[in-house]
């Protein structure tokens, strides 16, 4: 039984496999990136400026300091696309690799009876 799986399972399907898990490995760290590049554009802004002055910038200039926040939004924004689009190709090869072999199982089924 595990004869005819090594048999099912040709190079072109090993080589899908390893673009698949290497595109799910490149988006937990992308992710992680976007995560910790937006975390440390927070802290700096922390560590530079108390609430307090960060209230006060908000009277004063309310538009900066949203934009501000909106661009720390947006590295977090782009970490999850990047992360949906990868794992999307992830899964999509999964499933490109499990319909052939489901195919090569039927034919082979039916050529048996």
């Amino acid at each position: 039984m595990a004869e005819s799986n090594d048999e099912f399972f040709t190079s072109k399907h090993k080589r899908l496999a390893n673009i698949s898990a290497t595109a799910n490995v490149f988006a937990w760290l992308a992710l992680v990136f976007f995560v910790l590049q937006a975390v440390t554009q927070y802290l700096n802004l922390t560590n530079q400026m108390s609430i307090q002055a960060i209230l006060e910038m908000f009277k004063v200039s309310p538009e900066s300091t949203i934009n501000f926040f909106l661009s720390i939004i947006n590295i977090f924004l782009k970490g999850i696309v990047y992360w949906l689009m990868l794992k999307a190709v992830s899964l999509g090869l999964n499933m490109v690799i499990e319909t052939d072999l489901n195919y090569r199982e039927k034919l082979q089924g039916e050529g048996h009876e």
